[in-house]
């Protein structure tokens, strides 16, 4: 069963489906709350009802025998108890029959207020940034979540609901907007990174790993086939810089020969022996561009006004849109076997990385201090905008919505008060007609 209260925007579900009570639990705990609620009205009317057959049988029989007027008294001050209850009760949800009697529908009337005290408290008392941090202190957020990821087939769901949603997401965005977002982003984080430094960060890995004798291997292949390339060129050069005598005993052509070889040679040496001056050379040549990119202050400069010409360059944003582009028309055009290529991809990355928070201590704790610091920044930063949303969420209900919502998940134990009452009522009545009898008539 599923009951809804029409709001001014949209249905609210009210009630979910009931599930199966666990067992050993206690079945008041899992049934409709709006069931018990009703159930329990009807037994609280029942009993004042009860009560009230009661006092007009005992009124009528009132002389017949002594123990009568007792039991007309009990049912008496039963009723009055089951009215007061009933008055009080109703008066918090609407005006009791109707009547236009002062400070009654007090939570319609409210309503407001209400929102807001319950948006103050949540905020002062769950999000508080040291009262979420103590809470927090002991709690392996970490561990613990990859311990339900890797329970059962939790990963493979999760995969399989992120594959199949991404291609719904991207048919909601806009193309436009997401391009122009993505090109503006870029080019902002590229003019606000270091790159000179990141640069500089990036040559010192490759030399102190050796990674960078490939590229040396590159330059030194790349200065050989130069030289072949310009072989005539250089020639003629050396003729150029002769006089005519060595020209007639054809002295530049030896002497071109004889610097070609050397040359040659020595880039060959220089490409077998990975101790070669040449080598050590360019590794401080290299050595010295990392050092200038940090601090040499022209070269930093130049490089910066570089990265603003290219981040500006129209031909940089267009690349950017066509990557977007390619890369929404791949996700959302994927066949069925493609989609359940990426929900085996996204199920297995996310399995691989609970084990290794499972299986890595330092990682886990690494990743726990930065969702506690996270968590807690997120209570300072929205902690009072939650809040806030709560107050504007009950704020923005109609009161019938907030009376049903109240009352299905109270009014159960309110009926409670009103049998408490009929009860209690009665008890009392029974008790001040039993001492008037034994003040008066003694």
């Amino acid at each position: 069963m599923r009951d809804h209260v029409q709001t001014g925007l949209r249905q609210i579900p009210m009630i979910d489906v009931k599930p199966p009570t666990p067992m050993g639990l206690n079945p008041a705990l899992t049934e409709d709350p709006m069931i018990a609620y009703r159930r329990m009205k009807r037994v609280a009317t029942g009993l004042f009802l009860g009560m009230t057959a009661l006092f007009v049988v005992a009124k009528f029989f009132e002389a017949s025998h002594p123990a009568v007027p007792f039991i007309r008294a009990f049912a008496e001050a039963a009723m009055v108890g089951a009215l007061a209850d009933w008055f009080a009760v109703t008066a918090l949800f609407r005006r009791p029959l109707g009547l236009p009697i002062p400070h009654t529908a007090i939570i319609p009337r409210s309503k407001d207020r209400i929102g807001a005290g319950l948006g103050r408290f949540i905020s002062r008392n769950f999000l508080q940034p040291d009262q979420v941090q103590r809470r927090l202190k002991d709690m392996d957020l970490a561990g613990g979540s990859a311990h339900w990821l890797t329970e059962g087939d939790r990963a493979r769901r999760i995969g399989h609901g992120i594959a199949g949603a991404v291609p719904r997401i991207l048919g909601l965005l806009n193309e436009g907007k997401i391009a122009q977002w993505l090109q503006s982003t870029l080019t902002e984080r590229l003019r606000h990174a270091d790159i000179a430094q990141l640069l500089a960060e990036g040559l010192d890995i490759l030399i102190r790993g050796g990674r960078h004798t490939a590229i040396v291997d590159l330059i030194l292949f790349h200065a050989d086939l130069a030289i072949h390339s310009e072989e005539t060129e250089f020639r003629t050069r050396v003729s150029d810089k002769m006089d005519w005598l060595p020209k007639l005993f054809s002295v530049d052509a030896a002497a071109s020969d004889a610097l070609l070889t050397a040359i040659k040679d020595t880039l060959k040496a220089a490409s077998k022996d990975p101790n070669h001056s040449i080598r050590t050379r360019i590794d401080e040549a290299l050595a010295h561009f990392a050092r200038d990119l940090r601090h040499d202050p022209n070269l930093r400069d130049q490089l910066q006004r570089w990265v603003y010409e290219v981040s500006d360059h129209q031909v940089v944003r267009n690349y950017v849109t066509q990557v977007w582009n390619d890369l929404k028309k791949s996700l959302r055009d994927q066949t069925p076997q493609e989609t359940e290529r990426l929900s085996t991809a996204i199920a297995a990355g996310l399995e691989d990385l609970a084990r290794a928070i499972e299986q890595d201590p330092e990682l886990r704790e690494s990743l726990n201090k930065r969702l506690k610091a996270w968590a807690v920044e997120l209570a300072g930063a929205q902690g009072a905008g939650v809040g806030t949303m709560v107050a504007e969420t009950i704020q923005s209900w109609d009161a019938r919505t907030v009376v049903d919502q109240i009352e299905a998940a109270v009014g159960r134990d309110l009926q409670y008060i009103r049998i408490s009452g009929t009860v209690i009522g009665g008890l009392v009545g029974l008790i001040i007609h039993s001492l008037s009898i034994w003040i008066f008539n003694n």
